[in-house]
């Protein structure tokens, strides 16, 4: 028997609300994108979702892109006069508070509420509805488990170093720790690495990377379309090979204990729901 999945965002619950707020936000990135002949992907939990739901992961609650350098660069510096009036964009740059730091710019729905655990409300940064735009980075094949160690090392050092952290003895040593570790991982073996191997498979930037393998580039290029909740959207060209790389078995569902949401809280409308708020 086929599991019911409407526990989770079933038409009118408040999680398949702020799906649908997420879908406008990606349709008015796709929109950007076609009108000036960007490049950008469906990837990571989107797509999977894509392949094996027709759209959200049923608990999801974020849309995953992914964008070649050349082209991640040029959406950034074209979003503010081609974005509509509901939406901004948010990087290192034109928001510093948000901590957004470089590899991931975010594009997010004005006038809505978006909170994980991390945020920080008394910084002015936007809050809204988001999609993750993720830089997709030429990245030589290297054994799964070296990979697979060096990005755990180097994205738990950047993470620290990146956001605020409490003021107690154990992130003190951290502060001491953890710059090495970034240096000598990222910098000196991983640039190393990339220094003398062929670059034949793309992947988000190391710092980025919190699961999964790179891909060949053959697996991404050229880009077909796939259904998204009831659109057409650009995809890699062999998602079953990108998915594999990402999760191995990725038809399997996890179990019901892991099946959990990112946000702490979500609006999708702030106009109704917090007159006069400004965040």
């Amino acid at each position: 028997m086929e599991e019911d999945f409407s526990k989770y965002n079933g038409e009118g619950t408040p999680l398949r609300k702020a799906q649908l707020k997420m879908l406008e936000v990606l349709l008015e990135f796709d929109r950007v994108c076609k009108k000036n002949g960007l490049t950008y992907w469906i990837d990571f939990g989107s797509l999977l979702g894509a392949v094996r739901h027709g759209g959200f992961i049923p608990w999801d609650d974020d849309i995953d892109l992914s964008m070649p350098p050349e082209d991640y660069r040029r959406f950034k510096e074209i979003a503010a006069g081609e974005l509509g009036p509901g939406f901004v964009l948010q990087t290192e740059v034109t928001e510093p508070s948000s901590q957004q730091g470089d590899g991931v710019f975010k594009v997010r729905m004005k006038d809505t509420l978006y909170l994980m655990g991390y945020d920080d409300l008394s910084q002015p940064y936007s809050k809204g509805i988001f999609i993750d735009i993720f830089e997709s980075v030429p990245t030589p094949a290297i054994n799964r488990k070296v990979f697979s160690f060096l990005a755990r090392r180097i994205c738990k050092a950047h993470g620290f170093m990146h956001y605020n952290k409490r003021l107690n003895f154990g992130n003190i040593v951290r502060w001491f720790v953890f710059p090495v570790s970034y240096f000598f991982f990222y910098k000196l073996v991983w640039g190393a690495i990339c220094l003398f191997s062929r670059k034949d498979c793309e992947f988000t930037p190391l710092p980025r990377v919190l699961y999964g393998y790179p891909s060949p580039r053959t697996a991404i290029y050229p880009l077909k379309e796939i259904a998204f909740e009831g659109h057409l959207f650009p995809c890699p060209n062999d998602p079953d090979r990108r998915l594999r790389d990402m999760w191995g078995d990725y038809m399997q569902l996890p179990p019901i204990e892991k099946r959990k949401i990112h946000a702490c809280f979500i609006s999708t409308d702030t106009t109704r729901d917090f007159q006069g708020s400004n965040l």
